[in-house]
């Protein structure tokens, strides 16, 4: 009997257990159907509370608050949640249970990626930002472990907060992780098709305009729109399916913009019909005028190449890259100007610096910075705006006039890729036979710097591959300097670039190396660590320049040289109140926060030139080309010169844009109104369109390698400039 009473026992716990390894008794149809039904809304509840959680969190964190997209953002939740929850409810309560914790625990790591990844950068993370030349990220220990210690308990509050609710609800079992039958998996369904309908029958409610969650669905989106508009997780579902099915730009209509035609002035005069000799009247002889020597004629034809897009596109099979070339026959050029040449023969030194901006500049701190943002070409209506892909796409933009639609180093890797005629190393190399020399004083392998400078023209040496200096983070400046300048000082014409790091966050005084250089000298300003850290920085940088000066004077050359720079991007290693302090206002945040400086420098300049036209870094390269008298066609690029009678215009990542006559914020899509004169929709919707098209056509000149095809239409070749024996660096710290 004892073994009997042992069996029914056993039994009996058998039918009370979950039959996790198949059915061991007879249970009838609706007691199945209730059984999985509940544990499939167990696990949906919990992953939709999980989720909602996470967005609620970051989107009060990033944004501040909620605008009217807060429902959309709520209803993007379930159907993750439902995916989610669909593989996590089919296995034995054991593989159930570890399922569930691995999605939570994945879920955390992804929403501490985007929190670090906002904190340190400013910029919202991207799938394309997983991609090899980006792993480096990795190195930036010191800002990461800076995000964390500022953001703690954001940390706490979304990585260890899940884990303690899911560990309690575990221990009471209020989460049984219970097995559902998979013949009843069509409930997932239900609830997919009914959330999914509602999703779309929402979303044409916000409108279908180029901002709308509409357009952040149908077309390319913007991660600074379609995270505010659809969550963190929503907007990585859709860049995911962009990855996969890549979508076109928002539409401005079908209309077709005329073709661009040079109809040069004609200097001939008419003549009205010939007179009767016999009927002009005798008149007296006039005194023969002394005509004054004229100035010579300002050459103002448009800056092209011969290219005709329209036969380029006809000839072309592959539709994208005919698409290029149709829509470059639609841009009007920049016209040369009574600056062009000016700078033809001179040296050009050209940088991009790190973290520089406007609040660098003291008169007694940074001498030098003041003297060179005050002399030669000024420019008071200079942005910087922010990209994606923080110093790599500051370079991008500076180095192509193109704008860095790929996220991230992936910009940089696409020009080591592809032919770059128009960068200022290979049009220095092709005009005057010299070969133009590139430094970085870090790494010389990060963000794929050792490929993409060799294909801009340059001879490249960063740490690592020649160049010579201390070990320090950030490294100095002025040793960089010091240490290249021998040589090429000596040449009879020369071409450098540099990428600095001497202004590179932390700013603080016990991490970053160059701010502790002045940190007594900076001790009494009435600012917080973080400034007074920055402006300390920003002094070694300075005293670089100082030297460079001191060596071009001394060498006689200052007068025939130039040198141009600003910053990658605004420092962002301050948070907008520490900013403000420099203003003694807050910091409007669409605009201002990226006004800066643009260093265009020569001594041979004896007074200032003043440019108050809206302008920003996209539009460096065709000025420079401009003064440095370069033939190129300003069709290809998509800023402009600066001293050119064009507009001025400025695109920032949320898609608001400036110019001249106004600025238009794309969030709020706020007008306004610079100048006195009114402007109507149509002016709107044509700037709206010029931004859309040079965001589209940028990515598209670098993903089908279009500069490849003008070299070929011009019979250009790029000569190869050979880069020095690269040694062992595979021990190599920053």
């Amino acid at each position: 009997m004892g073994k009997i009473d042992f069996i029914d026992l056993d039994f009996e716990n058998s039918k009370a257990k979950e039959n996790d390894f198949g059915n061991l008794y007879d249970e009838s149809f609706l007691e199945k159907f209730k059984r999985s039904i509940l544990a499939m809304l167990e696990r949906f509840l919990y992953f939709s509370g999980l989720l909602l959680f996470f967005e609620i969190s970051f989107h009060l964190w990033a944004f501040k608050g909620f605008t009217s997209y807060a429902g959309l953002l709520v209803l993007m939740v379930f159907p993750l949640a439902i995916i989610l929850s669909f593989l996590t409810s089919f296995f034995p309560r054991i593989v159930n249970r570890i399922l569930v914790w691995l999605f939570t625990i994945v879920g955390e790591i992804f929403v501490l990626a985007n929190i670090l990844y906002f904190a340190i950068f400013k910029v919202f993370f991207s799938i394309q930002l997983i991609e090899k030349t980006n792993m480096k990220f990795v190195q930036y220990y010191r800002e990461i472990i800076a995000g964390i210690a500022a953001n703690w308990w954001m940390i706490l509050l979304c990585v260890i907060l899940p884990n303690v609710v899911l560990g309690l609800l575990s221990k009471f079992k209020v989460i049984k992780f219970r097995k559902a039958s998979f013949r009843f998996s069509f409930f997932y369904g239900i609830l997919l098709a009914i959330f999914a309908f509602a999703i779309v029958m929402v979303i044409p409610l916000y409108g279908k305009d180029e901002f709308s969650a509409y357009s952040q669905i149908h077309f390319v989106n913007t991660p600074e729109v379609s995270i505010n508009e659809y969550g963190v997780f929503g907007s990585t579902e859709i860049d995911l399916r962009n990855l996969i099915s890549p979508r076109e730009e928002f539409s401005y209509g079908d209309d077709e913009d005329e073709i661009w035609v040079y109809q040069p002035e004609s200097n001939e005069t008419s003549t009205s019909d010939e007179e009767n000799p016999s009927s002009v009247e005798e008149i007296e002889p006039l005194e023969p005028v002394v005509e004054e020597p004229k100035e010579p004629e300002i050459d103002r034809s448009p800056n092209i190449l011969d290219l005709d897009f329209v036969a380029m596109a006809e000839k072309e099979t592959d539709e994208f890259v005919q698409g290029i070339s149709n829509y470059l026959a639609t841009v009007e050029p920049s016209n040369k100007n009574e600056y062009t040449g000016m700078f033809e023969g001179f040296n050009l030194i050209f940088m991009t610096a790190e973290g520089f901006s406007t609040w660098a500049i003291d008169e007694n701190l940074t001498p030098t910075l003041y003297r060179l943002t005050h002399e030669g070409i000024v420019c008071n209506n200079f942005y910087n705006p922010r990209t994606g892909g923080s110093t790599s796409d500051g370079e991008f933009v500076c180095s192509t006039s193109l704008y860095p639609v790929c996220g991230g180093a992936k910009n940089f890797r696409i020009v080591g890729q592809n032919s770059m005629p128009l960068a200022l190393g290979n049009m220095f190399n092709m005009k005057y036979g010299i070969t133009s020399r590139a430094y970085h004083d870090n790494d010389y392998t990060y963000y794929g710097r050792d490929i993409s400078y060799p294909s801009m023209g340059y001879y490249y040496q960063g740490m690592g591959n020649g160049l010579e200096i201390e070990h320090h983070w950030p490294a100095s400046d002025k040793q960089m300097i010091e240490a290249s300048l021998p040589e090429f000082i000596d040449d009879d014409l020369f071409h450098v670039y540099y990428m600095t790091v001497s202004g590179h966050l932390n700013y603080n005084f016990s991490g970053n190396w160059c701010s502790k250089q002045h940190m007594e000298e900076v001790a009494d300003l009435p600012y917080s660590e973080p400034c007074r850290a920055y402006i300390a920085c920003q002094m070694e940088f300075d005293q670089a320049l100082e030297y460079l000066i001191e060596q071009l004077e001394e060498k006689g050359i200052a007068d025939k040289t130039v040198i141009c720079f600003t910053g990658d991007h605004w420092p962002y290693g301050l948070t907008n109140e520490e900013i403000s302090e420099f203003m003694d206002h807050p910091v409007e945040e669409n605009f201002e926060l990226f006004k800066s400086s643009l260093v265009l420098w020569s001594e041979a300049i004896e007074e200032p030139i003043y440019i108050d036209k809206v302008c920003g870094s996209m539009d460096i390269l065709p000025t420079l080309l401009n003064l440095f008298g370069f033939d190129y066609d300003s069709r290809l690029l998509m800023g402009r010169d600066i001293l050119s009678d064009t507009e001025g215009f400025v695109m920032f990542i949320n898609r608001s844009f400036m110019t001249d006559k106004i600025s238009y914020n794309s969030l709020t899509k706020e007008v306004i109104n610079l100048t006195d004169e009114e402007v109507d929709e149509d002016y709107i919707s044509a700037c709206k369109k010029k931004l859309s098209n040079k965001w589209k056509y940028s990515e598209r000149i670098m993903t089908y390698d279009y500069y490849q095809y003008v070299c070929d239409e011009l019979g250009i070749e790029l000569p190869i400039v050979e880069q020095n024996y690269i040694p062992d660096y595979s021990k190599f710290q920053k």
